[in-house]
């Protein structure tokens, strides 16, 4: 019953975004939100393909560097 219900109101949503936008909106505010769609696609572009450069990436250990070892030593001092 839940799932017919939310069929149905995912089609009845739909029909009435399609029909805003459409006799609803001037032609200024169709553009702005193309452009607006356009601009998410072109930014989840964008992450997508830093995301996948940066896949595999090793990361170096650090805990050589001087500030690492202080904190390290510190934390001990105070029993942790």
């Amino acid at each position: 019953m839940k799932v017919k219900t939310l069929l149905i109101s995912s089609a009845t949503l739909t029909v009435v975004g399609y029909l805003f936008y459409t006799y609803g909106l001037r032609d200024d505010a169709k553009r702005k939100i193309e452009e607006l769609a356009q601009a998410s696609k072109k930014a989840y572009s964008t992450i997508s393909k830093l995301v996948e450069e940066h896949q595999g990436v090793v990361i170096e250990d650090t805990s050589s560097l001087p500030n690492v070892q202080a904190t390290k030593l510190q934390w001990e001092t105070l029993g942790y």
